[in-house]
């Protein structure tokens, strides 16, 4: 599957979006802000146990109990659609985000694009005159 970037017709404009702290606190979620990544109760569902995982300097989230998880706006897209039982879509979500005023900003890992075959290493770039496919040729077909 390709991903390409959301034109700002679509709705994106720019890159910046909601620090998931900025979210997690507009929606009471009790969890440590000084550690990068923890646990902490869902606020999406009763949850007595936690299991909302997160990771601050990823941006993402993940729910353990009700399958969901992503990015701030995710949170705040399933916070409408699971606890006030109205769904919004990225524009709503964008939004409600300014209009409450979460603080934004870029998450540490953002700010490089990564390849997410290489375990989250920087993609190699490609040096000039490079032949496509990177110039690899196999051994039977060398002379």
């Amino acid at each position: 599957m390709r991903f390409h970037r959301i034109d700002s017709d679509q709705g994106a404009g720019s890159d910046s979006k909601p620090l998931l702290q900025s979210v997690m606190h507009h929606f009471d979620v009790d969890f440590n802000d000084q550690r990068n990544s923890g646990m902490a109760k869902c606020p999406l569902h009763d949850d007595n146990t936690p299991s909302f995982s997160y990771k601050l300097d990823e941006g993402l989230w993940n729910c353990h109990s009700c399958s969901n998880g992503g990015d701030s706006f995710t949170l705040i897209e399933k916070y409408h659609d699971m606890q006030l039982d109205k769904a919004i879509d990225f524009k709503q979500a964008k939004a409600y985000a300014k209009q409450h005023g979460l603080e934004e900003g870029a998450v540490a890992k953002e700010t490089g694009y990564t390849s997410r075959y290489g375990g989250g290493r920087k993609a190699a770039g490609k040096k000039p005159g490079q032949k496509p496919g990177g110039g690899y040729v196999p051994a039977w077909k060398r002379k």
